[in-house]
């Protein structure tokens, strides 16, 4: 199941997507995003992907469709932080390549040294 929260700035929309965007949450997302855009048009729109735990390829194909949508209006998306499973199968689409998509960045371990300190890698 797919739930969608929304936000409006300034800067432009926001959208939080959780669960699973598959053949089943596709339909949804699109519906929920041709619907905010039919109200409004804004110039940035930022999907955080972190609560989506897995993608398929109808879900993938979403994403572009949204990137596509947007785009076509003069407008922008950037996709955030995607998950190691879903920004697995979008690279092997080779989707990544088309879309802009933002990762967490890597934080970096701290391990100990021989004197027992900690340090950064």
């Amino acid at each position: 199941m797919l739930r969608i929260q929304t936000t409006s700035s300034e800067a432009g929309l926001g959208l939080i997507l959780s669960g699973d965007l598959d053949v089943s949450g596709a339909p949804d997302f699109r519906a929920c995003l041709g619907q905010v855009l039919g109200t409004h048009r804004p110039g940035h729109v930022e999907i955080d992907l972190a609560g989506v735990g897995f993608l398929d390829c109808a879900g993938a194909r979403s994403l572009v469709w949204a990137d596509e949508r947007v785009r076509s209006w003069g407008g922008s998306v950037t996709f955030h932080h995607p998950g190691r499973s879903p920004l697995r199968l979008l690279r092997l689409l080779g989707f990544d390549a088309a879309l802009s998509i933002r990762v967490a960045r890597r934080v970096p371990l701290v391990q100990p040294t021989a004197q027992g300190r900690p340090r950064l890698n």
